[in-house]
Formats: C-alpha cells, structure tokens, sequence
C-alpha cells in the first residue's frame, strides 16, 4: 500500500470511531426491525445507479476506455466518507453503516461480473476481473466494522466523555479528510497521487457531475415517495449519491492496470463529498415529513 493510501485508511477508521462513539445498539435494532430503508437504499445502490451511469456513459462522447470508468464509478457504492456525511448533518447514521456493511459483501459478486460486461459492451474486450473476497472483507472489518464497534462501546462505557468529543472529532475529522484526499489528488504518482491534468477534468467534469446529481435528487425523492422519515431519505441520497472512489481506482488502476480508466473516480472525487454534504444538509434542514 502506498504512504497516502495508507494514510487515508488510517484517518477513515479513525473516524468510524469518531461515527461509532455517537450510536447505541438499539439504533441498529430499530433498523432491522423497520428494514424498508435499507431495502430501498440497496435496490437503488445495486440496480438505479448502475443503469443511470450505464446510460450516461453510453450517450457521453467519451473514449471507451473512458465509458468504462465512468461506469465502474456506480459499482462501487458508498464507504466510509458517505457515513461521515451522515454524522456531520445528523442523519441516519445507524442506517447508513448498515447499507454499507451490507453493499461491501454484495459488491463482491456485482464488480466483478458488471466490470466484465463493461468492458466487453464499449471495448469488446473478454477480460476476466475479479476482487479479492478476503481482501475487501479485511478492508471493510478493519477500515469500517471494527473502529465503528469500539466507538459503539466507547459510548456505552464512557457515555459523557463521548457526548464531549462529539463536536470536536466532527471538525478535527473533517480537517483529516480533506487534507489526506488533498494529497491524494495533488501528490506525486510515486507516492499515490493522481497526476490528472486540467483539461481532462473540464472535458469529464459536465456529465460525471450531471449523473452525481441526478443520483443524489432521484434516491431523496425516492425516500419520500416510500414513506420514509427525512433523516432516512437523507441518508440514503448520501449513500447513493457518494461513491467510493478509492475503490473505483482499486479496480481501474490495480486490478484493470488502466491510467485512462482510472481518470473519471478522480474527478469524480474532486467535488462529490462537497455536493453531497451540501445536499444532505439541505435536505435535512428544509425536508418535510411524509404523512403515512
């Protein structure tokens, strides 16, 4: 793993403990028991965002290489930066842990096979792509899962201490974040950075942002018509909105071994935990409840 990658691992699990340390158990209990919002929030994960960007891609006058990671970008669906964004705002972050807990071991079966159709559809190329289950599964236990539970704990042991961080770890985490993904998108290629050029940003920009936002408005509203509360239709815009580009790169640079590939994701990555904090706090602040 290189220095900045594994520094964002890093600042990732640190705040998942700083996420974990605002739950209780009974917040994943009530998810389980009342499982429309987590029902919802896959289908669109799993089915809406890979047809949107399919489509998208489809109609771009992008080179196919380009098509291809544009499309991989809705195949790998919100991590660890999604629910941030719902602990920032005061969302459903119990909600928001579950889809992505539940996505990390679906994903195993939907990449591979959705990557390989991809790549046969725009470049006719027979590739044979497959991610690592023990792999993604270290990744999500300790990146995720394992910093989330000693936060749940931490609360449940130390519950003022905790309550006193909460503010502080919100800002303190944030400052990490940007400043890690700052040196990702900036740094030299050596060390993990991107080394995109700025023209191809502004000819990718339009449409990768265009499909970012449609994600984001279409699962909010989608919530609404299901009947779920604002905080669950909230997050579930996060979790669909917010793709995880680290593992967008993952396939395009590690395992596709494709520079042209990987360029989407990083542009992708530029502006879509901005816009999304952006329309999740709107929504949290000016959505309305929907009457059963």
């Amino acid at each position: 793993m290189q220095l900045i990658d594994l520094l964002i691992s890093i600042v990732l699990a640190l705040i998942m403990f700083g996420i974990g340390s605002s739950l209780r158990v009974a917040d994943f209990q009530r998810i389980f028991n009342r499982p429309r919002g987590l029902t919802l929030g896959l289908a669109l994960q799993m089915i809406f965002l890979p047809a949107l960007f399919f489509l998208i891609a489809w109609l771009a006058p992008f080179s196919p290489e380009l098509k291809v990671g544009l499309f991989i970008i809705a195949l790998c669906p919100g991590g660890t930066t999604s629910n941030f964004i719902s602990y920032i705002v005061g969302a459903d972050v119990a909600l928001s842990i579950a889809l992505t807990s539940i996505n990390s071991i679906l994903i195993l079966l939907t990449i591979p096979v959705l990557t390989n159709f991809s790549l046969n559809f725009f470049i006719g190329m027979n590739e044979s792509v497959q991610l690592s289950a023990l792999d993604t599964i270290i990744s999500v236990f300790s990146i995720v899962l394992i910093p989330a539970l000693l936060g749940l704990l931490f609360n449940r042991y130390f519950p003022k201490t905790s309550a006193g961080l909460q503010n502080p770890l919100k800002y303190i985490n944030t400052l990490l974040l940007a400043f890690v993904f700052g040196i990702k998108f900036f740094g030299d290629q050596s060390n993990g950075g991107s080394g995109i050029m700025v023209d191809e940003v502004m000819s990718l920009l339009p449409l990768i942002l265009l499909a970012h936002l449609i994600a984001i408005i279409v699962s909010y509203y989608s919530g609404k018509i299901a009947k779920l509360n604002n905080l669950q239709a909230t997050t579930i815009s996060v979790e669909v909105g917010l793709q995880n580009t680290t593992l967008a790169l993952l396939v395009t640079n590690n395992i596709l071994q494709n520079n042209e590939m990987t360029k989407p994701a990083l542009v992708y990555a530029i502006f879509s935990f901005f816009t999304t904090l952006l329309f999740a706090y709107l929504f949290k602040r000016f959505g309305k409840e929907v009457k059963v």
